[in-house]
């Protein structure tokens, strides 16, 4: 299928169409792996199933059976493309799975399917907006309008969060509605979740269950019913980057790397169950 094609399909697009087949391979990709993905992506003919997913039972994976694994039937086991786990199939999938009758989840027209497990009780989404103030006037106006029409189509119960960046990355406090508050991270360092939680002030070392962290992060994550007048004053009032650029023929400042690991840091410390 053409790459275009499968785009419009899954959402997806990544920075290479071919998995590095070996180790020797990945370490010649210059390129790092990549993903982006967009969510709640409306797709034709999307599959929908009524049962629990099959995942991965190697450390630190969490895989879920799709199309590019390596399935043994003979052995009735499949291999995680990931971690390379090798893993037994339940009872109930090796009793009927055969090369011609094959579950949802390997069928390559089901890249992406939709699981609907009404025994679990769902959270809401989590939409963390990541803004680059660099731009220029006109394409940070067209950004925040964007941003601003989106958060109208986003559902009510949805948890909602907003980070900037230029030259310094900015985690804005949603929760202060009389005067906005924001806190600096330096734009030259990478940071962990651990060091993100500690910097906006909920990581407590006499909090073992994490229950006054988690209510001290709300202040970041709300949701969209809660705090969209407050995140909307605050796209209204952006202005574009004021960090010196050091000259007349230099680019702007951008800690693009430093602002996605303080977002990825944001939502594993407040959001651990959907790691």
């Amino acid at each position: 299928m053409d790459v275009r094609s499968q785009e419009q399909i899954t959402g997806t697009r990544m920075s290479w169409n071919i998995w590095p087949s070996t180790r020797l391979d990945a370490t010649r990709v210059i390129v790092p792996l990549g993903c982006l993905y967009t969510p709640l992506k409306e797709t034709e003919g999307l599959q929908l199933v009524e049962y629990e997913p099959v995942i991965c039972k190697g450390r630190d994976c969490g895989a879920v059976l799709n199309p590019f694994c390596y399935v043994d039937f003979h052995s009735k086991s499949w291999t995680c493309p990931f971690c390379h786990t090798r893993n037994r199939f339940p009872q109930h999938y090796a009793d009927h799975i055969t090369e011609t009758n094959l579950p949802a989840e390997l069928l390559q027209m089901c890249s992406t399917i939709e699981y609907i497990i009404p025994s679990v009780a769902c959270q809401p989404p989590v939409f963390l907006l990541v803004l680059d103030t660099a731009l220029i006037e006109e394409e940070l106006d067209q950004a925040k309008d964007s941003l601003q029409q989106s958060l109208a189509m986003m559902p009510q119960n949805a948890l909602v969060g907003f980070i900037t960046f230029g030259a310094m990355c900015y985690v804005h406090e949603l929760a202060s509605t009389t005067l906005p508050k924001a806190y600096a991270f330096r734009g030259g360092k990478e940071y962990t979740a651990q060091q993100v939680a500690y910097q906006l002030g909920f990581a407590l070392k006499n909090d073992p269950r994490g229950t006054m962290g988690a209510q001290a992060a709300r202040r970041f994550l709300l949701p969209v019913a809660d705090c969209e007048f407050t995140l909307n004053s605050l796209l209204d009032d952006l202005s574009r980057d004021a960090w010196p650029l050091g000259g007349h023929d230099r680019r702007p400042y951008r800690c693009t790397g430093a602002a996605l690991s303080v977002a990825l840091g944001l939502v594993e410390a407040t959001c651990p169950q959907g790691s």
